[in-house]
């Protein structure tokens, strides 16, 4: 986990994916493995039963979820400079974090097809002016509902906080990280454009699909978590990350001092005792009042006596 202030740049980023490029374009090798099984057992169905539909497709959503996961972890680690161990960081992201993003994909994936049935209803209904509202409402939802995910996701493989309180901090950073999502979203459809580009210049399905399918092996899977988790990660440390990790030095300082109390000998508490109750002494290193200690004193006597 990164600490201290890190600077982000489209440089950074681009520098970051080609220094680890062997390394990434393993872990994307890793994570075409079971694209390319449940791709084919889908196609295979839809070849056999004489029937494609979308709401087949969008199964890949949570099937693909918990190597996301996997995929998403080593990311993180890219984007905060880490050491990457390809296939040892990706199945740790990928056992570590499966039940939290096949959740997540679940309700993905209802997100999706509901929004594919809204949109297809005002397709067919454009001439009703409140169909207009309706759609813009939609994609309102739909753009929340991404920065939402962006965050969701990138804290699920940073931190260790309930469930509840991620997305309680996502939805805060809707707006706190919009800037940061903004670019990642940007940066996501610029991806899209660029695909779409290449289906309008090829003659034929075949041939998109095969290019889809070189591009897909090669590097899309792990660039678009990549620019997702780049972006997003910069709002995610500045409003969860950092605190988080000052709340836990409070806590081991705190494990520490009691420690330290807990190792003075009697011998040592009377020493230190005698004086004016409301001077400061050191007990180990620490300072507390005098009061303190002669209370401290007391109660190992106290434990003492009874044991």
């Amino acid at each position: 986990m990164a600490q201290g202030k890190k600077k982000y740049s489209l440089a950074e980023f681009f520098s970051g994916y080609f220094d680890n490029f062997g390394n990434m374009l393993l872990v994307n090798l890793f994570y075409c493995i079971p694209l390319a099984v449940f791709s084919g057992i889908m196609f295979a169905v839809f070849y056999f039963t004489k029937e494609m539909n979308l709401f087949g497709m969008f199964l890949l959503i949570p099937l693909m979820s918990p190597f996301t996961g996997g995929l998403m972890y080593v990311c993180r680690k890219l984007t905060v400079k880490s050491e990457i161990r390809p296939l040892k960081d990706f199945i740790k992201g990928t056992v570590q974090n499966w039940k939290f993003f096949l959740v997540n994909g679940i309700v993905f994936y209802i997100v999706s097809v509901g929004l594919y049935i809204t949109f297809s209803y005002f397709r067919e209904n454009l001439d009703k002016p409140i169909v207009i509202l309706y759609i813009i409402l939609s994609l309102l939802t739909a753009v929340f509902f991404l920065f939402v995910e962006l965050s969701l996701t990138v804290m699920a493989v940073s931190v260790e906080l309930k469930i509840s309180e991620m997305i309680k901090n996502s939805v805060m950073l809707v707006v706190g990280g919009i800037i940061h999502h903004l670019k990642a979203l940007l940066s996501l459809l610029f991806v899209l454009s660029l695909i779409t580009a290449v289906m309008m210049m090829s003659n034929s399905w075949t041939v998109f699909f095969i290019i889809l399918g070189v591009v897909t092996v090669l590097f899309l899977p792990v660039m678009v978590a990549y620019i997702c988790v780049y972006n997003s990660y910069q709002a995610v440390e500045k409003s969860v990350i950092m605190p988080y990790m000052e709340k836990q030095k409070q806590i081991r300082e705190k494990n520490e001092r009691e420690e330290t109390k807990n190792n003075v000998t009697i011998e040592e508490l009377e020493a230190l005792s005698k004086g004016n109750k409301d001077e400061y002494v050191s007990l180990n290193g620490i300072m507390v009042k005098r009061s303190t200690v002669i209370k401290m004193l007391e109660t190992k006597k106290s434990m003492k006596n009874e044991g």
